[in-house]
């Protein structure tokens, strides 16, 4: 896979061992990459890439600092998701 390096005068050469940008270039390379993505994806795919990265942002959190984010979006909502999972769930059986 060849590699791009930014030469001192600020040209491109490419060359098959090294990438070396400034912390800005590197930056800026990886907002243009993340807009291409996000434009080309249709919304279904788009809401499923931020559930996953929701999960798993809110999958790191602490339980404390899970119940402080959700208190800062609805205070009453915290309550009402433990009774959700914590619930015994039924399971019904259809008999022919």
């Amino acid at each position: 896979m060849p590699y791009v390096t930014l030469t001192p005068n600020h040209s491109l050469q490419v060359s098959m061992t090294k990438v070396s940008f400034t912390p800005a270039q590197k930056k800026q390379l990886i907002e243009q990459y993340a807009e291409l993505l996000v434009d080309n994806m249709d919304v279904k795919t788009l809401a499923q890439y931020v559930l996953d990265d929701l999960v798993f942002t809110y999958g790191e959190f602490t339980s404390t600092e899970l119940k402080e984010n959700i208190d800062d979006y609805d205070p009453e909502l915290f309550d009402e998701l433990v009774d959700n999972v914590t619930a015994p769930s039924v399971t019904l059986s259809v008999v022919k």
